[in-house]
């Protein structure tokens, strides 16, 4: 699955998202008021799940109340759905541009001016269905790196990493922002909690 989702975060692992068939997942999150973070050296038994992506009755919206976060970063981010690009800015200059996936029609990436609210390092994600863990890495559904910028209190859209590189530049995720391992990665220290997230249209 790749789209908005909530869960339980252990030991650094989303419980709660699950994978849409013949795709691959979404998002996770530290430190939300849903989300819980406990020791690496412990991975407790998985926290009820809560309803994401196609199981969700929420699909992303333009009218979610962003964060209260003051905006003091000169970093700031404009990701354009048109040209399914994330450009980087410092100031007024263009510093990167990357390539990514957006939501697909019907859980498109919500429009609108939000702000980065969390990030993780090497994510890992726990399957809704089944209960199983995949440890951090490469080859996980969400990649090596997280940033999470909207919420509507129950589920959260950020950028993510992928191993699914065949869906980089189309239409194909419940809302989230995929991106090339590496790219997420440069992407990650030039960010903190309170950058402006600009999605427009085109």
């Amino acid at each position: 699955m790749s789209g908005f989702l909530l869960g339980t975060l252990v030991a650094g692992i989303p419980v709660g998202l699950h994978a849409e068939p013949n795709s691959l997942p979404p998002n996770v999150s530290e430190n939300s008021p849903q989300q819980k973070v406990t020791s690496p050296q412990t991975i407790p038994p998985a926290a009820p799940a809560q309803k994401t992506g196609s199981e969700s009755s929420k699909k992303p919206s333009s009218t979610t109340t962003k964060p209260q976060i003051p905006a003091t970063d000169p970093v700031n981010l404009v990701l354009n759905l048109k040209q399914r690009r994330v450009v980087v800015y410092k100031g007024d200059k263009v510093i990167a541009k990357y390539p990514v996936a957006i939501g697909k029609k019907g859980w498109e990436t919500p429009i609108g001016e939000w702000q980065v609210m969390e990030k993780v390092e090497n994510p890992g994600w726990t399957n809704f269905k089944t209960g199983e863990v995949m440890k951090p890495g490469k080859a996980n559904p969400l990649g090596v790196r997280w940033i999470g910028f909207w919420t509507d209190g129950e589920n959260v859209i950020g950028f993510h990493g992928t191993p699914n590189i065949k869906s980089i530049g189309t239409a194909a995720s419940h809302g989230c922002v995929r991106m090339h391992n590496r790219d997420v990665t440069a992407l990650y220290p030039l960010v903190k909690v309170g950058t402006t997230v600009k999605v427009v249209e085109q």
